[in-house]
């Protein structure tokens, strides 16, 4: 064992020499997590994974994973557990499996993991980015890693990785971290707080410990993954960090062993959450590969060896991709991509081209897989995968077995989604199609599952899981069918998730597919209105409100109402009817629609009388119903009067010089009434004086006979010589029987001046006001 440490050593040395990337390990919160590559990729011959994934326990919340020989037996793995604020590592057995885990005391909440020799021993430590500082586990060659230390960055770190940025031989940390700028009060108000991102690097002394921060401003946003490569091939390592606008920062290194820059920021958009670096034309020069989290792909951003880098190819990957890294998967010396999808518990492969990439290839691993690791786990010679699952609080390992499509293989397409009402007893099938985009030259299989959304497995629908398989001669088209459980609860539309993965001979275009359980319980509703009645004199009249099913109903549905004085939505607005003497009230009434039935009508019964009243409203609420749900519960009545009005006119005469002449008033009713009507009138001064003008006259009964619609009363006029203007009063109506109501109270006479040379005054009339 002490031999091959010593050995291993040397080639560790030789390794960092000749090849920089092929030591290199990066980590980044959550997301990715990224091992030491300690064989090169052109070496790796790659097929495909072995289902189903083998799950083995980490802690609470595992965000990075790495891949690495921590005790000389082949590699092992190790995790970043957030919660839990521990590394867990589980030792490889050379043949694809893994012991338990053993877990060391790291930093509070690490984010971000990555391994490299730090001290130069010869054994492989460990670096993690916690919530506040990062920390170092110095390696015992064994499996075993000693105390932590801390070490201090400005902010909170996010992300870790391994390089040697001033190129003395020795390994260095770089660490993105974000600074809180708090808020203040200034002088247009208050200023909110705001993070900037830094990225720092920790320079190593060859024994463990570090020296620095150098830090380097990045930008005013967030930071999170970090990546270290030789982006521009001056043998100094550079940094490539994210930004929380989606841009991607470029920081090149340099012998002073502080990053310079950003001398770019290329935008990736859709939130790109992790970033690899790599080959990927095979120009020499090395690309940048990001997982885009919101766009459901990857980006793939080629290098010109000089840092700098064009703009993103954007290809299909996995479900919400959180980690992105690089294998040669399918032993054609192409390098290819691997993804870890958060929201459907996946991996993807996308396998290389030479010109760009294929579909995805999915394979199932655990609940939420935020980090990735590659390598050979069984010495096979092929990469295998696995992932940290921080759903699941495990680790997924996918071994190759050697099956991959063609890369001229059809792709699998989903319906997007289906939707079906539910029904109220039994179950009915939701169809989805599966579709090939060609005929297969071999069989294809791919395997489907059900997931739950708002809609649960068991309650709203049966969980469906199997395998889709079509030979070269059956049709294109398939289908899937997942049972959906009736019901006569009232709920929303509920949803659940078709989702496939581990195809065979296949890629797939689209993988995830979204059931929609509509709701069927009927809806009830009673048209608003208003529903406007005349009382009549005598006896009674009915208002009719409609009262609805938005579909047919298989059982009969008991709905109850209640009436109410006045409109309830707008209580104290208007005049309000009142219960019992306008309208015969309701309390929990019930009416019942038939099967099959989808309209009822409610009469309100309204009272007729000879009192003369205002326009009165009413209200007819539903209250409850026994099926179903009430989705317009308010309804109102309008109770219009027939009782007449009485209204007065406003005459006028000519004086004259002498004596007197009548002004005759004309009372009228709106409609003919079948029983008597009375009302009192009375004069009152305006410009015209009582007694020198004309003779008041003191509140005097005026009766209208049935069906008389129409009387008059006179004004005595007195005539004079005077110089004087136009001059008027009133007459005023008041005191009505209580089957009739004054609509106009009063009238205006108007005395018209004939005396030669006399101006006339303004013409009377309403406009000079009621006294």
């Amino acid at each position: 064992m002490l031999a091959r440490s010593w050995i291993d050593a040397l080639k560790s040395r030789l390794m960092r020499t000749l090849n920089r990337q092929e030591r290199r390990a990066s980590g980044r919160r959550g997301p990715a997590a990224r091992g030491l590559k300690v064989e090169s990729l052109e070496d790796r011959r790659v097929l495909a994974f072995v289902v189903p994934a083998v799950n083995y326990d980490a802690g609470a919340n595992p965000q990075a994973i790495v891949s690495a020989d921590f005790n000389g037996g082949g590699l092992d793995l190790a995790v970043a557990n957030y919660n839990d604020s521990t590394v867990s590592v589980l030792l490889g057995d050379g043949v694809g499996g893994f012991g338990a885990k053993t877990d060391f005391a790291s930093g509070s909440y690490p984010l971000s993991l990555a391994v490299g020799d730090f001290d130069d021993d010869g054994n492989l430590d460990l670096a993690t980015a916690n919530a506040y500082d990062v920390s170092v586990l110095l390696g015992d060659g064994h499996g075993s890693f000693g105390a932590a230390t801390s070490i201090g960055v400005a902010g909170n770190p996010q992300s870790v990785a391994v390089g040697d940025f001033n190129g003395d031989g020795t390994l260095d940390l770089g660490v993105t971290s974000n600074y809180y700028n708090p808020g203040y009060s200034g002088w247009y108000g208050w200023y909110p707080g705001y993070y900037t991102g830094y990225a720092n690097v920790l320079l190593g002394n060859g024994d463990g410990t570090f020296s620095g921060p150098n830090a380097t401003f990045i930008d005013s946003a967030s930071a999170n993954s970090a990546l270290v490569a030789d982006l521009n091939g001056d043998t100094y390592d550079d940094f490539v960090a994210f930004d929380s606008y989606g841009y991607v920062a470029v920081l090149l290194g340099d012998s002073s062993g502080y990053l310079q820059g950003p001398t770019s920021y290329i935008y990736t958009g859709d939130y790109s959450y992790a970033v690899a670096a790599g080959d990927v034309d095979g120009d020499g020069a090395a690309d940048l590969v990001t997982a885009n989290y919101y766009g459901n792909s990857v980006g793939v951003l080629l290098g010109t060896g000089s840092g700098t880098f064009g703009p993103a190819s954007i290809y299909a990957a996995g479900s919400q991709p959180r980690s992105v890294a690089m294998a040669k998967f399918n032993g054609d010396n192409i390098i290819d991509l691997v993804t870890a999808n958060v929201d459907n518990g996946t991996i993807s492969v996308l396998l290389g081209t030479g010109t760009g990439f294929t579909l995805p290839v999915t394979s199932t691993v655990g609940s939420s897989p935020v980090g990735l690791a590659v390598g050979d786990f069984n010495g096979t010679g092929s990469a295998d995968v696995a992932s940290a699952n921080s759903g699941s609080d495990n680790v997924s390992v996918l071994l190759n077995n050697g099956i991959w499509p063609a890369l001229d293989a059809p792709s699998i397409s989903l319906d997007t989604s289906a939707s079906l009402a539910e029904g109220q007893t039994g179950m009915t099938a939701m169809e989805f199609n599966v579709t090939l985009s060609a005929a297969p030259t071999q069989t294809v299989t791919v395997h489907y599952t059900t997931a739950d959304f708002n809609a649960l497995a068991g309650d709203d629908y049966v969980e469906a899981v199997g395998t889709l398989t079509f030979t070269p001669t059956d049709p294109l088209t398939k289908k899937i069918s997942v049972n959906i459980i009736g019901d006569r609860d009232v709920e929303y539309s509920e949803y659940f998730y078709l989702r496939l993965s581990d195809a065979t001979n296949a890629f797939l275009a689209r993988a995830t597919g979204v059931g929609n359980i509509m709701d069927d319980e009927p809806r009830v509703s009673i048209d608003y209105g208003p529903v406007s009645v005349t009382e009549g004199n005598t006896g009674t009249t009915n208002a009719g409100f409609k009262v609805r099913l938005a579909a047919p109903y298989d059982v009969p549905v008991n709905v109850n109402f209640s009436t109410a004085e006045g409109d309830t939505d707008y209580p104290g607005y208007y005049n309000p009817a009142t219960s019992g003497s306008d309208f015969q009230p309701a309390s929990n009434v019930n009416v019942t629609f038939a099967p099959n039935e989808t309209e009822k009508t409610i009469l309100i019964t309204v009272n007729g009388d000879q009192l003369a009243e205002n326009t009165e409203y009413f209200s007819v609420n539903l209250v409850s119903t026994e099926y179903g749900s009430i989705v317009s519960s308010h309804a109102v009545g309008i109770i219009v009067d027939d009782e007449p009005r009485l209204s007065i006119n406003s005459p006028s005469i000519t004086e004259g010089d002498s004596g007197t002449k009548l002004l005759t008033f004309t009372v009228t009713l709106s409609a003919a009434y079948d029983q008597q009507v009375t009302v009192k009138y009375a004069t009152q001064n305006g410009s015209a004086t009582a007694g020198s003008d004309y003779v008041a006259i003191s509140e005097t009964l005026l009766t209208f006979a049935p069906f008389q619609t129409s009387k008059t009363f006179t004004v005595s006029i007195k005539g004079d010589k005077q110089k004087e203007n136009d001059e008027y009063f009133y007459a005023f109506l008041s005191g009505a029987s209580s089957n009739a109501m004054i609509s106009n109270s009063y009238g205006i006479g108007t005395i018209l001046t004939d005396d030669p040379g006399n101006g006339n005054g303004p013409p009377p009339g309403k406009g000079h006001g009621k006294p």
